[in-house]
């Protein structure tokens, strides 16, 4: 009996501290501190917002033109893969961060024009806007546009705009237009219109009649003369012609005009241009025309039957790092038709084997001809020749030869232009720094090993 009692004790005992455990471990509500959550404002969200889809237009295979009134800033109009006639696109309005592109789609486009037709693509009364041939993969000039007088105009106060990745042939007249024309209308004419940001990249023009690109107007000195008087044309500003292929044009293969600020043409390979010029003079490789200024570089011309470069700008030119190649007139032609501003900048070029002079100055206007680090190897000719003792001239550090082996090319033949260590050329040039010639042909930083290098090449 006793050791039952004894026993139920125990337990009471055993149930009694494990109870005052679990009282203990309970916290007090009423006394607990109230702890509230702040979100962290600093972190950003790992989920992106959704993107809404953009705006797509299809052109038909049987459409032969598109408005574009209706489409938004920042839509794409595709032209289905297949063939199909000339194209007229209108009113396209992006806006400088939403640009409107049109674009290939499902393979490679062919527009083939009759020869009697006006264009092959025409953009009227467009801006901000993108025609672009890199719609496929694997096909590098998607849209080809054949035939027609000309291949691709922009005009009708085109503005803005950007072409890229495509290839333009067979055409009766220009590859690629980029001008209004002034008419009696005001609102064609100088300081009424101004064609901005003009980009043409990436394309291959070949077997045209008359030039390969054409952009702006050839007459900006004196204009035009209309029913109702003389009018001048438009202003191009900002344009860049770059990393083209031109060959077998009628008359020049770039020819840039009225381009009185930001023109650059660099990156481009001319061949064979001036085949059928229309008046004597249409015949170069590139033609930096009246009213346009600003920098050609980087550009290899061959076998054209004037003039490799002629520049007939604005007096702020500069001209480098071209490669000019048997040339049948001058190696570099300028005068000085309308030249307002300081200098004309003829600075590490290499002329190979011109028929003529390697640089003609006919220049006598300009402040200033300056010629520095020039390679010139001659056939016949003069290699600077000045017209007349009114041309003004600072000639520093060019390198003149008959033999193209004196050069010391890795491959001349092969256009392997880099020079071997043995070349004469090298550190032999004058620091062209201030002119702004801070790299060579191949992209290369100059100068390297202490001094540049003459010609177009840093070794």
């Amino acid at each position: 009996m006793k050791n039952t009692i004894y026993l139920m004790r125990c337990i009471t005992g055993v149930f009694l501290v494990a109870s005052l455990v679990m009282c203990a471990k309970k916290p007090d509500a009423a006394k607990m501190p109230v702890v509230k959550t702040v979100p962290d404002t600093t972190k950003t969200s790992t989920i992106p917002p959704p993107v809404p889809p953009v705006p797509a237009f299809t052109i038909k295979a049987t459409d032969w033109q598109f408005d574009a009134a209706a489409v938004p800033a920042g839509a794409i109009i595709y032209i289905p893969a297949g063939k199909r006639d000339a194209l007229l696109l209108k009113n396209i309005k992006g806006t400088a961060d939403k640009p409107i592109t049109v674009i290939n789609q499902g393979g490679k486009v062919t527009i083939s024009a009759t020869a009697s037709a006006s264009y092959g693509l025409k953009a009227q009364n467009c801006r901000f806007f993108k025609i672009l041939g890199n719609g496929a993969s694997g096909v590098k000039y998607g849209i080809d546009v054949t035939g027609a007088n000309i291949g691709i105009t922009m005009d009708d106060l085109s503005t803005e705009l950007e072409i890229a990745n495509v290839e333009v042939r067979n055409s009766g007249f220009a590859g690629i237009m980029a001008k209004t024309d002034p008419t009696c209308d005001v609102a064609t004419q100088r300081g009424h219109f101004t064609m901005r940001n003009i980009m043409l990249h990436d394309n291959y023009v070949h077997q045209t009649g008359g030039e390969g690109f054409y952009v702006g107007n050839s007459f900006y000195a004196d204009g035009v003369s209309l029913a109702c008087g003389k009018v001048l044309p438009h202003d191009v500003t900002n344009v860049k012609v770059y990393n083209n292929i031109v060959d077998s044009t009628g008359c020049e293969g770039i020819q840039v005009g009225s381009a009185t600020a930001g023109a650059e043409i660099y990156n481009n390979t001319v061949k064979s241009p001036g085949l059928k010029p229309f008046a004597a003079g249409q015949d170069n490789g590139i033609q930096i025309g009246e009213g346009t200024g600003g920098k050609c570089y980087n550009n290899l011309i061959r076998n054209a039957p004037g003039n490799g470069i002629i520049v007939l700008g604005l007096g702020d030119n500069l001209v480098y790092n071209n490669y000019i190649l048997n040339a049948g007139g001058h190696g570099i032609f300028a005068d000085s038709r309308y030249t307002p501003g300081a200098n004309f900048q003829f600075i590490n070029n290499t002329i190979i084997a011109p028929a003529l002079d390697g640089i003609k100055l006919n220049s006598e206007t300009v402040q200033m001809n300056t010629v520095i680090n020039n390679v010139i190897i001659k056939q016949g000719g003069i290699a600077i020749n000045k017209k007349s003792g009114g041309v003004k001239l600072t000639a520093l550090n060019n390198y003149v030869n008959a033999d193209i082996n004196t050069c010391k090319f890795v491959n001349y033949s092969g256009e392997d232009f880099h020079l071997l260590p043995s070349s004469p050329l090298v550190n032999a040039g004058a620091n062209a720094l201030l002119y702004g010639v801070n790299i060579d042909y191949y992209g290369t930083e100059r100068p390297v090993g202490g001094a540049f290098d003459i010609g177009a090449t840093e070794y």
